[in-house]
């Protein structure tokens, strides 16, 4: 109960508190996952995995989470898209599935986290995409 004194005390001083739900940034193995996700859309679509990343995924299947517009000093407005770097685990959890429905609507299917057959696939149409230039 140590913090419900600290909060009461803050608030008889008449400070501001904020309290908000801290999440984990995200993880290695989401990280992994998405690059293999752009990787693959990417080699499917005929893209470039930058293309894949900064178009593809944040700019259509996910604007809810990476578009942010607001004000510059003068007062214009402003938009840019936030660096995935910035997500914590539940954003990056819904970014990836929304890249995922985004991409089976556009005819490629992004196996599951869990499908290691389908995972070693995609990571060889990946390597011949390097290797070969297709």
């Amino acid at each position: 109960m140590e913090i419900l004194d600290f909060i009461n005390r803050a608030k008889d001083e008449r400070f501001d508190v904020d309290l908000k739900k801290y999440y984990k940034a995200r993880s290695n193995p989401q990280n992994r996952y998405l690059h293999l996700a752009l990787g693959y859309f990417a080699h499917c679509y005929g893209c470039s995995l930058t293309e894949a990343k900064e178009i593809y995924f944040k700019k259509y299947a996910c604007p809810d989470i990476f578009l942010v517009e607001t004000t510059d000093k003068n007062g214009q407005p402003v938009s840019y898209y936030r660096s995935t770097a910035s997500l914590n685990t539940v954003e990056m959890s819904n970014a990836i599935t929304n890249f995922i429905a985004y991409a089976f609507c556009n005819g490629i299917e992004i196996p599951a986290p869990n499908d290691e057959i389908g995972i070693r696939y995609c990571e060889r149409e990946i390597e011949k995409t390097k290797m070969y230039g297709t």
